[in-house]
C-alpha cells in the first residue's frame, strides 16, 4: 500500500503545476471582466481628473488676467480709451459670468476628483472672486474711481494668492 500511497503523492506532484496554472487561469476567466472594467475606470478617471482640471485652470486664468486688464489698464492708465475700457468691461462680465456660472460645476469636480483641502482652497478663492465683484461694484459707484484703487490692487492680489494655491495645490 505504502508504494501506491507513494506513486501517488509522486504523480500529484508532478501534476501540481499544471493544475495550479489551470486553476489560476480560470480564475482569471472568471474575474477578468471585472479587472478590466476596473483597470477602466481608472483610466476614464485618470482623463477626467485631467481634463476638469485644465477647465477650471483655464477659467481661473482668465478671470485673473481679465482682473489684472481691470486694475492696471481699466483703472490704472490714463491712455486706455472708452473703446478699451467698453472691452475690458465686456470681458470681465463674460469671465465673471461664466466662474460664478459654474462654480457649483467645479465644487462637484474638486469634490469628486481630488479632496477635502481642494475643496476648501477653492471656496476659499471663491470669496476672493467675490471681493473682487463687490470691490468694483463700489467703484462704479464713485465719482473718480481712479485715486480709490488701493482696495481692488489689494484685492486682486489676494485673488492671484488663492488661485496659485488652488492650482499648484492640484498638482500635489
Amino acid at each position: 500500500m505504502s508504494g501506491f500511497l507513494t506513486h501517488l503523492l509522486v504523480s500529484l506532484a508532478d501534476q501540481a503545476g499544471t493544475w495550479f496554472v489551470g486553476v489560476v487561469l480560470a480564475l482569471l476567466g472568471i474575474f477578468s471582466g471585472r479587472l478590466v472594467e476596473t483597470a477602466k475606470f481608472a483610466l476614464n478617471r485618470a482623463d477626467l481628473r485631467t481634463k476638469y482640471y485644465e477647465q477650471l485652470a483655464v477659467d481661473l486664468s482668465d478671470f485673473v488676467f481679465v482682473i489684472d486688464r481691470m486694475t492696471n489698464v481699466y483703472y490704472g492708465a490714463n491712455w486706455a480709451g472708452e473703446d478699451s475700457k467698453t472691452a475690458i468691461a465686456a470681458a470681465y462680465d463674460e469671465s465673471m459670468s461664466k466662474i460664478c456660472r459654474y462654480e457649483y460645476v467645479y465644487l462637484s469636480w474638486l469634490q469628486h476628483y481630488w479632496n477635502k483641502k481642494m475643496t476648501e482652497t477653492f471656496v476659499f478663492m471663491m470669496e476672493k472672486v467675490r471681493a473682487i465683484d463687490a470691490e468694483l461694484i463700489r467703484l462704479n459707484g464713485i465719482a473718480d474711481p481712479e485715486n480709490h484703487q488701493d482696495q481692488l490692487k489689494a484685492e486682486f492680489r489676494a485673488l492671484q494668492a488663492a488661485a496659485r494655491l488652488l492650482l499648484i495645490s492640484a498638482t500635489r
